[in-house]
């Protein structure tokens, strides 16, 4: 019998364990209902996080509950608007073909400045100013090559004519003489004949009348110019007078040559 009594007062103290226990959570409840009778209850909230992640749609200072976040539509991203809310009911914009400012810069790089084409512009005028000065002097010197060649000669074989125009050549590079071919040719034009060619003050219009015959002239005044080899013969002739005439200037100087009805001098 004794053997039983430790298990009876180990079940007697957790009987009175259990009991000192409930009465105690029961004045523990009674004393807060009455705090809650007093005082308001503080109001439950879950916990709130700000969204600071990059494109996000929330204004920097706006806070959001997570626990009744909304659901939104899904955000598109387009090349005209990286990180733009597109609607799916606005449909995707078209994108305008715009150049990439790399490639400006680079364009306007390569493009000279203003003062390099204004130079550029202005040496090419003046180039071609006096490209068009050198070829109307030319073109005057041929006509007037032409004039004595045609006046003088034009009933003349080839051979002659060219013989007319080299000793008009040759008194160019005199220093006794105009240094143009026209200044030769119309030296003394201004006082009735005293003129070194006839045709140039004798009184009569330089009417071109024979058209097939002038241009033969012009040719032949072309190639005495450009130096035909045919006319070495002359050498440094630089006087002619026709074989029916005997001028006095011809006893002081050096017959070289006849040829058809013309007979070439020279100074020395």
């Amino acid at each position: 019998m004794l053997g039983y009594l430790p298990y009876a007062f180990a079940g007697a103290m957790l009987v009175a364990s259990f009991a000192f226990a409930g009465h105690y959570m029961g004045r523990n409840a009674d004393a807060h209902a009455l705090v809650a009778e007093d005082e308001p209850l503080l109001a439950v909230t879950s916990p709130v996080s700000t969204l600071i992640e990059k494109g996000s749609l929330m204004p920097s200072d706006a806070t959001l509950d997570l626990t009744s976040l909304p659901i939104i539509r899904e955000q598109e991203v387009v090349s005209t608007g990286k990180g733009d809310y597109i609607s799916p009911d606005q449909g995707v914009p078209e994108v305008a073909v715009r150049l990439e400012p790399q490639k400006i810069e680079k364009r306007l790089a390569m493009t000279p400045p203003v003062w390099k084409l204004e130079s550029t512009f202005k040496l090419k005028r003046n180039e071609k100013q006096k490209v068009v000065a050198e070829r109307r002097i030319r073109l005057a010197e041929e006509n007037c090559l032409a004039k004595a060649v045609y006046f003088e000669a034009r009933s003349e074989s080839e051979l002659g004519q060219l013989a007319v125009a080299k000793v008009i050549l040759n008194r160019v590079k005199d220093p006794n003489y105009p240094k143009t071919i026209c200044g030769v040719v119309y030296q003394g034009s201004d006082r009735r004949n005293s003129c070194q060619f006839s045709f140039a003050c004798d009184g009569v219009a330089d009417d071109v009348k024979n058209q097939e015959a002038w241009d033969h002239s012009k040719l032949i005044a072309q190639k005495a110019i450009a130096g035909d080899q045919t006319i070495r013969i002359i050498g440094a002739a630089t006087n002619y007078h026709a074989d029916y005439v005997s001028p006095k200037w011809a006893k002081d100087m050096r017959k070289l040559i006849k040829i058809g009805r013309h007979i070439f001098y020279s100074d020395s």
